[in-house]
């Protein structure tokens, strides 16, 4: 059987995808805790049996030429090519591997997501009769099609390419990958050569050739696909990932405790009701009462090394022992009912962190104590961080809330950040998520008035004072 290449464009900016395109390329942006790029050659690999890929690196080359090397870690042979020419375009790097492909290969742009997607059926199909196959899909969103290029077919061959069309016509979307004959490189190198300014838009240079009459056919794709080029459409491409196999996801509850909750037996009895918790973890200090009491309940109990005795420092170490693909953090004194855990995980597949507040008035027992100046206290704190870090995305009213879920490799990226020590933590680690320009939620809970001993040792001034101090230092004296 003859070769087929891998050929993946990654040279250009990305630009529209700014800020989090600033320092690593466009192909970098992680979707679901692995870069783009990298699923991009597994999907080459796996589906298409592909082995050895050319990647035309150019803005921040190196930090792809650094996290994939030759390739060996991922059972394929990498082969790098510098683009030193970005504003020649797309055509100009698809050019530049004429020199490493001398057979049909399949180009995949960079920005391409493909999740649950049948490109293994292309490999049967008679690909090697056609100068190009162009990967299309039917969607129900015409915006998307004017986003790519629109497709027209006509007794199953392909007869206009439109680049970004005004008008749809039909509900075709044209994606990001093609499967083209190593005849298209003289032709390529033809049109720079005719070119008044040195550019080709390679949508309009393979439309030419199709009105030309070569020959080329569709191949039509299942499964989900986005196109990444703004933030949103990162987000989009999470969701789409994470969903798929959410029922799957291993979802571990991670109860924090200061060792003497009287009620610890009720708590860990409600949570264990719940079907969607595959694990229940219980976090104790060195000194403790609860630990034996909680482990004959079949809970796994998590305990502090002497010395690790504040709120911060116990999560981060609790944290670290984790191994489940979400975590959900809650009090040993059940302040938070069990019915809202799956509240906080519905939100769970569209971003990185969902956090409670306890400042909805509706969805508080009566008698609570985060009222008046507490509650005031929480808010403050919540808007200052909005306030200072207000292009991050964050719309919050209560970073001290104990109750919340997140993604664990989502945590690992921002672990590097998370240092406080005591109850600072918890608006730490919406700090890091949101420096880390990953997604954070906040959704009102429902809270009841019993977390004594937690409240007993922290509802106080000098704790308002260190997260003001932490908020402070984050922001102006703290380089992320």
């Amino acid at each position: 059987m003859s070769k087929l290449y891998g050929l993946i464009p990654a040279a250009g900016k990305g630009t529209r995808v700014r800020p989090y395109s600033a320092t690593i390329p466009k192909s970098m942006l992680e979707i679901n805790g692995d870069p783009n790029l990298q699923r991009n050659i597994e999907l080459m690999r796996d589906q298409m049996d592909i082995t050895d890929i050319i990647i035309v690196i150019g803005y921040c080359g190196e930090v792809i030429k650094n996290f994939l090397g030759d390739g060996s870690r991922l059972g394929v042979r990498i082969h790098y090519i510098e683009n030193n020419h970005l504003d020649k375009g797309l055509a100009w790097s698809i050019y530049l591997a004429h020199q490493l492909i001398d057979d049909y290969c399949c180009i995949v742009l960079s920005d391409e997501c493909y999740i649950d997607s049948n490109h293994r059926a292309v490999i049967e199909t008679p690909y090697r009769s056609s100068f190009a196959t162009c990967f299309i899909k039917e969607v129900d969103d015409t915006a998307l099609i004017k986003k790519n290029y629109s497709v027209e077919i006509n007794n199953g061959c392909i007869q206009q390419l439109i680049e970004k069309p005004q008008y749809v016509d039909n509900d075709i979307l044209g994606c990001g990958t093609f499967i083209v004959s190593p005849e298209i490189f003289p032709l390529l190198r033809e049109s720079f050569a005719a070119s008044p300014d040195d550019y080709v838009e390679f949508l309009t240079f393979l439309d030419e050739l199709c009105r030309q009459g070569k020959h080329f056919i569709p191949f039509w794709l299942t499964g989900s696909y986005v196109n990444i080029n703004d933030r949103d459409s990162l987000w989009q491409a999470n969701y789409h990932d994470r969903s798929q196999d959410f029922p799957g996801i291993t979802k571990s509850l991670l109860i924090y405790s200061e060792g003497s909750e009287e009620s610890i037996c009720f708590t860990i009895q409600r949570y264990k009701k719940l079907t969607t918790l595959d694990s229940i973890f219980l976090l104790v200090a060195y000194e403790n009462s609860i630990a034996d009491k909680a482990k004959s309940l079949g809970v796994e109990i998590i305990t502090c090394p002497r010395g690790i005795d504040l709120y911060g420092e116990k999560l981060r170490y609790a944290i670290d022992q984790m191994t489940s693909d979400i975590v959900i953090l809650t009090e040993a004194d059940y302040a938070f009912p069990a019915r809202d855990i799956d509240k906080l995980l519905a939100y769970l597949p569209e971003v990185d962190l969902v956090a409670g507040t306890r400042t909805t008035r509706q969805l508080m027992e009566q008698g609570v104590d985060l009222e008046g100046l507490v509650r005031l206290a929480n808010i403050a704190i919540a808007k200052l961080i909005e306030l200072l870090w207000w292009r991050h995305d964050g719309r919050l009213s209560d970073v001290g809330c104990t109750f919340r879920a997140f993604w664990l490799n989502s945590y690992k990226k921002a672990a590097g950040n998370c240092t406080a020590v005591g109850p600072e933590f918890s608006a730490e680690m919406i700090i890091a998520f949101l420096e880390q320009r990953m997604r954070v939620l906040e959704i009102p809970v429902n809270y009841r008035n019993v977390s004594r001993a937690l409240n007993a040792r922290y509802r106080n001034r000098t704790t308002f004072i260190r997260f003001v101090q932490l908020v402070i230092k984050k922001r102006f004296f703290h380089k992320s």
